[in-house]
C-alpha cells in the first residue's frame, strides 16, 4: 500500500494573529500562555466575497493531487470526503466531487465526519478495503474544512487557531510490504459536550449558531493516551521507538506535541510541526505535516517507519504505524 501523493490547497487570504491577540489582550484576556501552548502565527481564512466553500476547496485539492501525481480520475476506485463542515448532506459531497472530476461509474463515494481524526480513520478504512478488494486499486481521500463558518470569534481558543483549507492524498494498492502495519484507538466519551456544533443540535439550529468550546478542553487526555500506550503499541509490533523514522503528530497543540517528545526524548527533527504558519487544518493535520516535511526537509525512503498520533473532539484518539 502506498501513500506517496499529497496536495495542500488553501484560500489566498492569509491572516496573522496579531490583531486577534491584541483585541483579547485589551479585554484583559492573557493570550501569551495560549499562544505558547498552541503555537500560532497565522492561518488561512475564506473571505465572504470569495465564494469558496468546503466543497469547492475539496475539488481544488482533488484536482491538484491528480494533476501532480499524473493519476487519471479513471484510475480512482474510491472517493472519500472527510469533513465536519460539509456543504451538503444529501447527496453526500463525495458524489459532488465525483461529478466535478468526471469520475467513472464504478466508483465508491462516501463522506465521513469524525472531526479532527477523520483523515486518520479514512486512511485506516481505505487501506483495509483496498487490501480485501479483488478489483479496487486506488483511493482518493480529501479532507476539507471551512472552520471560520462555525467558530466563535469571541472564544480565544478558536478565534486565532483554525485554518480554512483542503488536503488530498492518494492511497494505492501494490505488492510491496509498505502500508498500514497496525492501528490503536482510544475513546473517552465522558467529555462529549466540551466542543459542540450546533450547540443544541440541528433540531434547535439557528443560522447564527457557532461552536461552543469549553476552554478546559485542550486534548491533554489524548496526550496521556499516547504516553501510556506508545510503548505497548510498538512492542506488539516488535519495534522500538528508536526505529521510528518520522512522527506525524496532531498539529493542534505545540504544547501537547512537546510533552510527548519530552517524555520519549524524541529528536525534534523527527517531529515536524507546521501549524505556526499554516494554522490548524483539522483532520488533515498529520498528513499535512508529512506533505510539508517532504517539501522542506527530505523525501522519505521506501521502508521507513512512520508513527501517527492524532485526536478528534468528543473525544477519540488514535495511533497508527505506517511503513512508507
Amino acid at each position: 500500500m502506498r501513500l506517496h501523493h499529497t496536495y495542500f490547497y488553501h484560500p489566498e487570504n492569509r491572516e496573522t494573529n496579531e490583531l486577534v491577540i491584541q483585541e483579547f489582550e485589551q479585554q484583559n484576556v492573557s493570550m501569551q500562555k495560549l499562544q505558547n501552548a498552541l503555537g500560532r502565527n497565522s492561518r488561512f481564512i475564506i473571505t465572504e466575497d470569495s465564494g469558496e466553500t468546503t466543497l469547492s476547496m475539496g475539488i481544488e485539492a482533488a484536482r491538484g493531487v491528480l494533476r501532480e501525481s499524473n493519476v487519471s480520475i479513471s484510475e480512482i476506485d474510491i472517493i472519500v470526503f472527510v469533513t465536519s463542515t460539509s456543504e451538503h448532506h444529501i447527496p453526500c459531497d463525495a458524489i459532488k466531487i465525483h461529478h466535478a472530476l468526471h469520475g467513472k461509474t464504478n466508483t465508491l463515494c462516501y463522506d465521513i465526519n469524525v472531526n479532527c481524526i477523520g483523515g486518520f480513520v479514512a486512511l485506516d478504512q481505505v487501506s483495509k478495503y483496498l487490501e480485501l478488494s479483488n478489483t479496487a486499486q486506488k483511493a482518493l481521500i480529501i479532507c476539507a474544512e471551512n472552520f471560520s463558518r462555525v467558530l466563535d470569534p469571541e472564544n480565544p481558543v478558536t478565534a486565532f487557531c483554525m485554518s480554512d483549507s483542503s488536503f488530498a492524498f492518494i492511497v494505492e494498492k501494490d505488492d510491496s510490504a509498505s502500508g498500514l502495519m497496525d492501528v490503536l484507538y482510544h475513546t473517552d466519551s465522558s467529555i462529549n459536550s466540551t466542543v459542540l456544533f450546533p450547540p443544541k443540535g440541528y433540531s434547535c439550529f439557528a443560522p447564527d449558531d457557532v461552536t461552543t468550546w469549553d476552554r478546559s478542553f485542550d486534548g491533554s487526555g489524548s496526550v496521556n493516551f499516547a504516553i501510556n500506550d506508545i510503548d505497548y503499541f510498538l512492542e506488539r509490533n516488535h519495534l522500538r521507538i528508536e526505529k521510528i523514522d518520522l512522527f506525524l503528530f496532531s498539529q493542534f497543540s505545540l504544547k501537547n506535541v512537546n510533552t510527548i517528545c519530552e517524555h520519549y526524548n524524541l529528536p525534534v527533527e523527527k517531529v515536524p510541526f507546521y501549524s505556526k504558519e499554516l494554522g490548524y487544518t483539522g483532520s488533515s493535520s498529520p498528513f499535512l505535516a508529512l506533505n510539508q516535511y517532504e517539501k522542506r526537509v527530505r523525501k522519505l525512503e521506501k521502508g521507513e517507519n512512520i508513527l501517527i498520533w492524532t485526536l478528534g473532539t468528543g473525544y477519540q484518539a488514535g495511533l497508527m504505524l505506517w511503513k512508507y
